[in-house]
């Protein structure tokens, strides 16, 4: 079976803020609290799908690219 890593997840998908935005300009794009961007982040829950396709587009990245997907 395989799982999303939510701490790897929050992890790749910081990277790739980081480098092209900021927690803040992702938060007012999606519509969505700083808070819940920030949890994203540091692996404490996960976007939803609608936030995760959203996401991508704005990061200009393929959405599967900000998931970490493992064999548990």
């Amino acid at each position: 079976m395989k799982m999303i890593n939510m701490e790897k997840t929050g992890d790749r998908i910081r990277e790739y803020i980081d480098a092209k935005s900021s927690m803040k300009e992702v938060a007012e794009y999606l519509g969505v609290t700083l808070y819940s961007v920030y949890k994203w982040t540091y692996g404490q829950s996960l976007p939803t799908i609608d936030n995760l396709v959203n996401l991508a587009d704005f990061l200009n990245v393929p959405m599967y690219n900000l998931l970490i997907v493992e064999d548990v």
